[in-house]
């Protein structure tokens, strides 16, 4: 579950990243029932403030999510065009794709962030945890050298976006995390989620019908913070309608002077490996 903003309007690709996609949660906690997929959102600018720069924002977002027995693979990509106040074009994009182990101490991931299809940056590396609720490193081979210590009860993505589901079907309201991603040099950021009852909200229901889509989705707010310092703001929030079986419905992305909406508009199940 990943999506955050730093260093300006490039790093809003990288904000995708931190959704929970493809994660399911049964009824229970423990209970976790998994909905490997491939999904399609419509992205667009929702708001924009009267001092923003922004004048419009379009693109789509594909996200793949699948089991290969001992972890999860995940491919996410991000093509949007930013429509300043001027009539200047920005084309960005913005792809990462990962493997998490199940037991969720062991994580690889390759990030790209592409500018008019030039690479602007680019993040390749891996993260090991000690054990469950301990610490450990992430050592990166782009930048080359490049080393995060991760703080006990750091968490990877798949670890952190299981837990919140099963938090949201237990009842719990907050929850508060580390969670590593590999998005940018430091990687690791604080999280913390608010998560509401199963609703039906029809205004965001999904441009698409799908079994994977019936049903009432939940309500989460995620904010995201610095990992060091103490910030009392959050540098992005989130706010998203998800299925107990991981599928988001709705996302809305809020950078503060300017809002963009995620919409599903495709979506198919990916079949599971014999194991």
């Amino acid at each position: 579950m990943q999506v955050r903003a730093r260093g300006g309007l490039a790093a809003l690709i990288t904000a995708a990243l931190a959704v929970p996609f493809g994660i399911g949660a049964g009824a229970a906690a423990g209970s976790i029932e998994i909905a490997p997929h491939r999904a399609v959102y419509d992205l667009t600018l929702a708001h924009a403030s009267s001092n923003s720069e922004i004048a419009d924002v379009n693109g789509v977002m594909t996200f793949e999510w699948a089991d290969t027995c001992t972890g999860w693979t995940v491919d996410q990509r991000s093509a949007m065009t930013f429509v300043y106040s001027t009539g200047e074009e920005v084309k960005l994009a913005w792809t990462l794709a990962s493997w998490e182990a199940k037991d969720g101490l062991s994580y690889r991931f390759f990030v790209r962030q592409l500018q008019s299809g030039e690479v602007k940056q680019a993040f390749r590396g891996e993260a090991k945890l000690d054990g469950p609720g301990k610490g450990g490193v992430a050592t990166y081979s782009i930048p080359e050298g490049l080393t995060v210590t991760l703080p006990p009860g750091t968490m990877l993505p798949t670890a952190h976006s299981i837990r919140l589901l099963e938090a949201a079907a237990t009842g719990t309201k907050t929850v508060w995390a580390y969670l590593f991603d590999g998005t940018d040099e430091a990687g690791l950021f604080g999280v913390g989620a608010a998560m509401g009852p199963s609703r039906v909200v029809p205004d965001r229901a999904p441009l698409v019908s799908s079994p994977l889509t019936a049903g009432p989705t939940r309500h989460m707010s995620v904010a995201y913070f610095a990992a060091t310092g103490q910030a009392a703001e959050p540098e992005q929030e989130q706010t998203l309608e998800i299925h107990d079986n991981g599928v988001v419905d709705f996302l809305l992305l809020d950078y503060g002077d300017f809002q963009v909406t995620a919409r599903l508009s495709e979506i198919e199940g990916l079949s599971r490996p014999d194991c």
